[in-house]
C-alpha cells in the first residue's frame, strides 16, 4: 500500500491541450501527482483528450474520475450562458462523488481547481475530515468606477449589474466556501483582501502554467525601422480596455508605436471610430480572432504587449508575452499586476490620466526581455507540495 498522500482534486475545465483555464486545470493536476496519489473529477468530454495525452505521457499516480450529466441535460446545453446553470448541477454530481469516494479511500486533500470563480459553487469544498483547499480564485477585481467612460452605456451597465449579482452570489456562497476550505488561494492581491477576513489561511498563486517559449527562427520585428509594434490580445469588450490601448497611441510618447489588435467582439467598430477620430487609424490594424500558435507567432515579433484590462483576474496573454519574451504594459489592477515583474514591463496606475502612464509605460521600454519561465507548470509541483504538507497522513 502506497504511503504517498491521497488527494481528490475537482477541475471542471480541464484538457492537456488547452490553454487558459483548462489548461491551468491539467497543469495542476499533473503536477499534484509529483508527489501525491490523485483523483481527478473532471467533465467527461475531456476523459477522451486525457486518456490520449496519458497513454503518450504516462502519470502513474493520477486517476481521472469522468463526470457528467445525463444526456438530456446535455442537449439544453445550446448557448454559452447555459453554463450558469450547468455547473451547478455538474458540482452537485461532484459532491455526491467526492463524497463516496472520500469514504473509500479517506483522503487527506480534497481541492477545487476549476472554475477559478469566487461566486460560483464548488461542490467539494465542505467541512471534511481532510484538508479542504479552495482555489486559485478570482472574480472579485472589478473595472473602477472611475473609469466608467471607457466601459460606455451598454459596458457600464453590464459592469453595475454584474457588480451587484455577482456581489450577492460571493457574500451567499463565496464566504460559506472560505470558511468551510482550510486554505483558500487567490489569483491576485484584490481577491484575497475581499476573502481574508472570512479565510482560515490564505495565499496568492496566479492559475497560469506557461512554460517559456523558443522561437522557431530569428526576430523578425513588424515595423520598419524606427517603428515599434505593440499587441493587443483578447476580446474586444469594453472591460478589456481596447479603446484605452488605442488611445495611448493618440499620445507624444507613443508616437513611434503602432498596434496591432487580435482578437473579435462587439467593441470592434467602436474601436475602430475611436482610432479614425484620433487620428491613428493609419497605425491600428485590426486582425481580428487568430489560432494560438498565430498568436504566439505575434508575440515573437512585437516589442510589447499592451494589456489595459480593467479587471483582469489572472492574464494568461500577459503570461504568454512573458514567456515569449515580449515586455507586458498593464495596469496596477488585478492579476497582471502580480504576474509582471520588475523588467518585465510596467504596471501603470489605473487612477489619473490612465492613458497618458500607459503611454509613458510604451516610451520607458528598453526592447524585449529574456523569457520568463517564473511561471511555468515546473513551479507547481513544490507549491502543491507546500499546501498539502500540513495534511494529515493516516496510513
Amino acid at each position: 500500500m502506497s504511503n504517498r498522500p491521497k488527494v481528490l482534486l475537482s477541475a471542471y475545465a480541464c484538457r492537456p491541450t488547452g490553454g487558459s483555464e483548462p489548461g491551468a486545470g491539467w497543469a495542476w493536476a499533473k503536477a499534484a501527482a509529483r508527489d501525491h496519489d490523485v483523483w481527478l473529477l473532471t467533465r467527461g468530454k475531456f476523459a477522451h483528450e486525457i486518456a490520449e495525452e496519458l497513454a503518450i505521457r504516462p502519470v502513474p499516480s493520477l486517476t481521472v474520475v469522468p463526470l457528467e450529466l445525463p444526456k438530456w441535460l446535455l442537449r439544453l446545453r445550446r448557448r454559452p450562458s447555459d453554463v450558469y446553470w450547468y455547473y451547478p448541477l455538474w458540482q452537485g454530481l461532484a459532491r455526491r462523488t467526492a463524497r463516496r469516494l472520500q469514504a473509500e479511500q479517506s483522503f487527506d486533500v480534497i481541492h477545487h481547481l476549476t472554475f477559478a470563480v469566487d461566486w460560483m459553487s464548488a461542490g467539494v469544498v465542505e467541512e471534511s475530515s481532510a484538508k479542504v483547499i479552495w482555489g486559485p480564485i478570482g472574480g472579485s477585481t472589478t473595472a473602477p468606477l472611475s473609469m466608467a467612460h471607457w466601459l460606455g452605456p451598454r459596458g457600464l451597465v453590464a459592469e453595475l449589474v454584474r457588480r451587484a449579482y455577482t456581489g450577492f452570489r460571493r457574500r451567499v456562497t463565496g464566504r460559506k466556501l472560505a470558511q468551510s476550505a482550510d486554505l483558500v488561494v487567490a489569483q491576485n492581491n484584490d481577491e484575497a483582501e475581499v476573502f481574508r477576513p472570512y479565510a482560515k489561511e490564505i495565499a496568492v498563486q496566479p492559475n497560469v502554467a506557461i512554460s517559456r517559449f523558443t522561437a522557431s527562427g530569428p526576430y523578425e520585428p513588424f515595423g520598419a525601422p524606427g517603428i515599434k509594434t505593440a499587441l493587443f490580445v483578447g476580446r474586444l469588450i469594453p472591460w478589456k480596455g481596447v479603446l484605452l490601448a488605442i488611445s495611448a497611441l493618440a499620445r507624444p510618447e507613443a508616437a513611434n508605436w503602432e498596434l496591432r489588435i487580435i482578437g473579435d467582439g462587439p467593441d470592434w467598430r467602436r474601436a475602430e471610430r475611436l482610432a479614425e477620430s484620433l487620428g491613428v487609424r493609419d497605425r491600428v490594424e485590426f486582425m481580428g480572432q487568430l489560432p494560438r500558435e498565430d498568436v504566439l507567432a505575434a508575440m515573437f515579433r512585437a516589442d510589447a504587449l499592451l494589456a489595459p484590462a480593467m479587471r483582469e483576474a489572472a492574464g494568461w496573454a500577459v503570461t504568454e508575452a512573458l514567456a515569449s519574451g515580449c515586455p507586458v504594459v498593464c495596469l496596477d489592477r488585478g492579476g497582471p499586476s502580480v504576474i509582471v515583474g520588475p523588467d518585465e514591463g510596467i504596471a501603470v496606475s489605473w487612477r489619473g490620466d490612465v492613458v497618458g502612464e500607459l503611454a509613458k509605460g510604451l516610451a520607458s521600454l528598453r526592447g524585449r526581455i529574456t523569457p520568463v519561465d517564473r511561471w511555468g507548470p515546473d513551479r507547481l509541483p513544490d507549491i502543491l507540495a507546500a499546501w498539502y504538507a500540513s495534511a494529515r497522513v493516516s496510513r
